[in-house]
């Protein structure tokens, strides 16, 4: 297959460049429309419009088309030891954007894999620590689900002694109202208290697990 000139596609490596800092609508567009002569660019050419267009599409929430195509830069980091763009770590960068489009198509466990990974390169980053932690508070162990249930079970219960109060008590059994009032408020409680500790226990515990992560780095470093 003939090559492109090197004139022909530098003018598209300035096309796009020029499109820089507009809507990521109009640079995945153009992107997508010139891909072949964008593929028959010169390494580092390609690669810096692989990055924006990665950006772009992240931006866009095109997360499961960002999946598709992250592979390749991330792999050309390594193979040709590319390590910065536009003055940040792009390793890491493509690394932090795929595992948000694995969290954003809730693919919680490859999304915590990369965020642990990120965190082993750079334990001190507020960014990863926080992605880490929310990933890890979507997925939520079978204890939280099972109080969780129990919650869930109390409300129900709750529901039904005011049916059976308002239904019954009230016209045929009236001096057990009070009774029946005090067990739907218990129940109502109880379901309220499971619920909101078992959520608390859940988002400390990850808390926890994260700082302990972090932790270990640190001492396996020294």
């Amino acid at each position: 297959m003939a090559k492109l000139s090197s004139r022909y596609t530098s003018s598209i490596y300035t096309e796009f460049k020029d499109l820089t800092g507009s809507e990521p609508r109009a640079l995945a567009r153009f992107y997508e429309k010139n891909q072949k002569q964008i593929q028959n660019l010169e390494l580092l050419e390609y690669f810096d419009l692989q990055v924006l267009y990665l950006i772009a599409i992240f931006e866009l929430g095109s997360y499961h088309k960002l999946l598709g195509y992250i592979d390749e830069p991330i792999e050309t980091c390594i193979r040709h030891n590319i390590v910065e763009h536009d003055g940040k770590d792009v390793f890491q960068m493509l690394l932090f954007l795929k595992g948000e489009s694995y969290f954003h198509t809730i693919q919680f466990d490859k999304a915590k894999h990369i965020f642990l990974e990120l965190l082993h390169m750079d334990d001190a980053n507020e960014e990863y620590k926080e992605a880490l932690g929310k990933t890890m508070r979507k997925i939520v162990p079978n204890t939280i689900k099972n109080t969780r249930a129990l919650s869930i079970l109390f409300f129900i219960f709750s529901a039904v002694v005011i049916a059976v109060e308002v239904l019954a008590v009230k016209h045929f059994f009236d001096n057990y109202t009070s009774i029946f009032v005090i067990a739907r408020n218990m129940l109502f409680a109880l379901g309220w208290i499971t619920l909101v500790f078992s959520e608390l226990y859940h988002y400390y515990k990850v808390q926890h697990d994260v700082e302990a992560i972090i932790r270990l780095k640190k001492s396996s470093d020294k």
